[in-house]
């Protein structure tokens, strides 16, 4: 009888594992097809012609702010500076208690204004003031100081506050390339049948690259493994993940960082939701939901050649307070609209794209954790055959390492950021260890993530505390501060 019980929960484990290997198969067959399709599509891509064109419809960057003092001047210069004819940004700063705010008033000779009439469309934590600078130069910069009230409060001041036809969310600490929202409304241009109700483009880790008054100069590899080992993280994520659904229609996740949404859009759904911690993936799957039941047709992408740095966790510490949160979001997210589980009104969305979230998003951490119990309960119960489990093992992490080089691979042929044999290299290198020395620590922030919405134990968004930009100066500013200094 135990021998029968055993087989059927083996083969439960073999069913999954089978299963997701085959997923991960059809990912990785997709998104080559995807890459490859993208880049002959930007390959049609005339910047020149973007900028000049009549009907570019205007962007807002939001951009939430709470103790960013390291690096909040670096990352506003550099969001002033992106080519985009038609674009204002609004920093939000949500009750920050160190001195962002005075740093931004001082370096942008920022004043306070009249409140705007008419934005009520999305109800936020009390608004204190608002700021616009006296200098033409800075004529594009908003700042909204208001009381705390977390991440999704502040993006949804700046969303009412915005004039824009299209919202950009991003954060703060994030750096943008140049000409990123001329890449990223190119779909918005391009539509025809369909309505794009959110774009996302690729993050990328600046940790200690070079960076000049908020752009970055030259990108280096983290020096830190655990910083490397997300850079492969995000390379699997974005490159293989998101483009492997966004060909099929899946993409149910924008990134919170880097998001370009149509305003009506997000004011008809109440912008982004105050009671999540992953208001990212819960507002897109608020949004497909929406235009579902609205039966119109409508599409969300994922455009790999932008890019948006941000700054990763470079201890242990921060990395699992990051990942705690994600995991706690998701738990929130599958939750809050479990509705949509094998529901065939949503069509693809109810039977397909959203129960493979709960199986092998949510899931996948559980059956892992179980499998690991399961396999101290044999050696100590029943023993072990290690000559049929240990090969078991090796096949397994052979197969992360085959998916991780392949993900490397892909990125390298097609972008140049990582392009030199020995970044290459190392990058190989972190995947290869990512089993032994960040994976098992992210396995614990998910089951601890999950722990917490079991237990109703409420930790909120958590300190994440940041080391900053390795920002150089250029001459100009070190001649400024030295007759400063005199």
């Amino acid at each position: 009888m135990h021998s029968f019980y055993h087989s059927i929960i083996e083969f439960m484990f073999l069913f999954y594992g089978v299963s997701l290997f085959a997923i991960y198969t059809s990912i990785v067959i997709l998104s080559k097809k995807a890459v490859k399709r993208n880049r002959q599509e930007a390959s049609f891509l005339d910047i020149n012609l973007v900028k000049g064109a009549k009907d570019l419809p205007s962007i807002t960057l939001v951009a939430p702010a709470f103790n960013e003092g390291k690096t909040i001047i670096t990352n506003v210069r550099s969001l002033l500076s992106l080519q985009y004819p038609l674009y204002e940004l609004i920093i939000s700063n949500d009750g920050s208690t160190d001195d962002s705010l005075k740093q931004l008033i001082r370096v942008f000779n920022l004043e306070a204004i009249p409140f705007y009439k008419g934005a009520k469309e999305i109800k936020t934590a009390p608004i204190r003031a608002i700021y616009k600078s006296n200098n033409p130069k800075y004529a594009s910069l908003t700042v909204i100081d208001k009381k705390n009230g977390g991440r999704s409060d502040a993006l949804n001041a700046g969303v009412a506050y915005a004039k824009s036809n299209l919202v950009l969310c991003t954060d703060a600490d994030c750096i943008i390339e140049q000409d990123a929202l001329l890449k990223m409304v190119r779909p918005y241009l391009e539509a025809v049948d369909e309505e794009i109700i959110a774009s996302g483009g690729a993050i990328g880790i600046a940790n200690d690259s070079v960076i000049v008054n908020g752009t970055i100069k030259e990108i280096l590899l983290p020096k830190k493994l655990l910083s490397r080992i997300q850079i492969v993280e995000y390379i699997r994520a974005f490159l293989l993940g998101r483009m492997a659904w966004g060909e099929i229609g899946g993409l149910m996740l924008v990134s919170g960082a880097f998001g370009l949404y149509p305003k009506q859009r997000l004011l008809e759904v109440g912008g982004f939701d105050k009671d999540t911690i992953g208001e990212d993936l819960e507002l897109c799957i608020r949004l497909r939901r929406h235009m579902e039941d609205l039966k119109l047709k409508y599409k969300v992408v994922y455009v790999p050649e932008t890019l948006c740095w941000t700054e990763s966790p470079s201890t242990f510490k921060v990395y699992v307070m990051q990942r705690d949160r994600w995991a706690r979001g998701l738990w929130e997210t599958i939750v809050k609209h479990k509705a949509l589980f094998f529901n065939r009104k949503y069509g693809n969305m109810g039977k397909y794209f959203f129960p493979y979230w709960v199986f092998f998003e949510l899931g996948a951490p559980i059956v892992e954790f179980l499998g690991i119990l399961y396999i101290i309960y044999l050696i100590f119960f029943m023993g072990v055959n290690w000559v049929t489990v240990f090969p078991i093992l090796i096949a397994v992490y052979l197969a992360g390492c085959v998916l991780s080089t392949i993900a490397v691979s892909m990125y390298t042929a097609n972008y140049s950021h990582y392009s030199k044999p020995k970044m290459i290299f190392k990058l190989l290198l972190a995947a290869y260890l990512e089993p032994f020395y960040s994976h098992p620590i992210l396995l614990f922030a998910q089951l601890k993530g999950f722990a917490k919405k079991i237990f109703n134990i409420d930790t909120g968004w958590g300190v994440m505390t940041r080391t900053g930009f390795n920002e150089q100066k250029t001459q100009m500013e070190m001649g400024v501060e030295k007759n400063r200094i005199n």
